[in-house]
């Protein structure tokens, strides 16, 4: 639900829901869903060969769910990016990693401490992080932070971060209309400048180059 209140039913269960709150199922699940009194807005998301996912995390028919907080901006990623392609495939691509994302927030077995720190950084590289500030979140200092992560994963914070940031560029490079500054700004560069020379540190290309390529191979 994004907006209003709506009484839903799925396999017995009747349930009000409001702002902040969903309901997810198998497909072919019977439901149903009205008005409670008043006008209510719902956004939904489809996609195909999602069964063993679901199997995965032990999911049953139907489950109704609070939404977690960052789903409003993996909604927002997914709808742009699905609004470059009309490839069923890709598409269901999309919806599956969406899936899994929320899934995985409301599923999840208990996460390692280097975990919960790359998840922070899933969730939040499109802010200006600093070692202080992720160090801060994950409760301890900056040098015990680096030594456990780096321990864990074979790469360093800022290294992950980085590599984060680099594939969302590229998924908005290739799949929205956002200019290079824009997409900078979108994955934690405040200068173009520099997003540029990291990413060409990266792929060896520019990100117009890269866009170029990319656009390219799929026209081909």
């Amino acid at each position: 639900m994004i907006g209003g209140e709506g009484i839903f039913t799925a396999e017995g269960n009747t349930v009000k829901l409001t702002d902040g709150h969903g309901f997810f199922s198998r497909k072919n699940v019977p439901h149903c869903y009205q008005s409670s009194g008043g006008a209510f807005d719902t956004m939904w998301v489809t996609f195909q060969n999602g069964e063993y996912l679901l199997d995965y995390y032990h999911v049953g028919d139907s489950f109704f769910f609070d939404v977690p907080g960052f789903l409003t901006a993996s909604t927002k990623h997914l709808m742009e990016m699905c609004s470059r392609s009309s490839s069923r495939a890709i598409l269901s691509a999309h919806g599956y990693a969406w899936a899994a994302e929320l899934l995985d927030a409301l599923f999840q077995k208990p996460l390692s401490g280097s975990e919960k720190v790359t998840l922070f950084l899933q969730h939040n590289y499109d802010k200006p992080l600093t070692l202080s500030t992720i160090a801060e979140h994950a409760g301890m200092d900056r040098f015990s932070l680096c030594r456990s992560y780096a321990k864990d994963t074979g790469e360093t914070v800022m290294q992950a971060l980085k590599k984060i940031r680099m594939q969302k560029a590229k998924d908005f490079l290739r799949y929205s209309s956002y200019s290079v500054e824009q997409i900078g700004k979108i994955c934690g560069y405040e200068s173009s400048s520099y997003f540029i020379k990291v990413f060409r540190e990266d792929t060896n290309c520019t990100p117009l180059q890269y866009r170029l390529n990319r656009w390219q191979q799929n026209s081909v």
